[in-house]
């Protein structure tokens, strides 16, 4: 698992040449409803929090919105090709879709009829091949017309920026690993943007560590979950609270998290604060993203667990056949 970890830069940069040149849409889309599930379909949350501009719906059940139609850009991504959720929302979406996209590395999804088919390469679990997933959908807008500035020359600058990182990366993740051994991490995020990140780190705690992991965001959870916060006391010594601090969140927020610290410093003591490093927003959601990946990672190996195999999904997806 280290290595499909550290392979996210390479992934980004092969995967820059996976668009085909086919026909753009007659219609400007005005709507992208992105349908996948786990880490598939998590390249479309941070699609929609890098371009907070265009209308971005990540679809993660069996049924679609009902507002789709022609103006509609469906992308519809399955690492496997086979993920029953996805070719649900293929059957309900695809007819009344302007403009139908695929990401797939085979399976039943890449034989359907679409606009434009992604083939991405196979062989890895869906949540380590996520440079392949993602890169091709800010060209995918682009080709839409729905993003001006063609985006590859960021997206080639941000694997060139995590392969000067990685090494750094590692060293970080296994001081904050050595943190979480026995113990339920708690992600809070201060962006809309972040609440992705923390919720990859959430989905990489679970596939990779096996454990539980909890996620909100400020200033939301200033509105119900403080409240709660530190209680029952008896689980506050296994509670490890993790900050993602993004610098472009709004003051107010920097306030909040300052005020939230004096409130529950009787209480939960044991804090870790993540600041993401990186030029602009896609490097430093790409930054910690792979921290967190890393530290999923290091976490297994100290817990003496191995990260790729996930067996309850497994069995879910055979007594679902069944």
């Amino acid at each position: 698992m280290k290595e499909i970890i550290f392979s996210l830069p390479d992934q980004i940069f092969q995967a820059l040449g996976f668009v085909p040149k086919t026909a753009v849409p007659k219609v400007k889309p005005d709507l992208v409803i992105g349908c996948g599930m786990g880490g598939s379909g998590i390249s479309s949350e941070i699609l929609g929090a890098l371009y907070p501009a265009i209308p971005v719906i990540a679809n993660k059940d069996y049924p679609v919105p009902g507002y789709a139609g022609r103006k509609t850009l469906a992308i519809f991504v399955s690492y496997s090709g086979n993920t029953e959720e996805t070719l649900n929302n293929y059957r309900l979406l695809a007819p009344r879709a302007g403009y139908r996209v695929i990401l797939s590395s085979g399976g039943k999804l890449l034989s359907k009829p679409a606009e434009l088919k992604v083939k991405v390469p196979g062989g890895l679990p869906p949540r380590g091949a996520l440079g392949y997933l993602f890169t091709p959908l800010p060209l995918v807008l682009h080709r839409c017309g729905m993003v001006r500035t063609n985006p590859e020359p960021e997206l080639r600058a941000l694997a060139q920026f995590l392969l000067m990182n990685r090494a750094s990366l590692c060293r970080e993740a296994r001081k904050i690993s050595r943190r979480l051994v026995g113990k339920l991490p708690v992600i809070y995020s201060d962006t809309r943007a972040f609440s992705v990140v923390a919720n990859r780190w959430r989905c990489q705690f679970n596939e990779n560590s096996k454990i539980i992991c909890h996620t909100s965001v400020i200033p939301e959870m200033n509105h119900n979950e403080i409240v709660g916060l530190g209680r029952p006391q008896k689980f506050n010594k296994d509670i490890r609270l993790i900050f993602l601090h993004d610098p472009e969140t709004n003051p107010r927020n920097l306030k909040r998290e300052k005020i939230m610290k004096e409130i529950i410093r009787n209480d939960l003591k044991n804090i870790i604060d993540i600041h993401p490093q990186g030029g602009n927003r896609i490097e430093r959601m790409f930054w910690t993203i792979m921290l967190g990946d890393f530290v999923s990672y290091y976490l297994a190996e100290m817990t003496g667990v191995d990260p790729l195999p996930v067996k309850r999904i497994e069995y879910l997806k055979k007594r679902l056949k069944d």
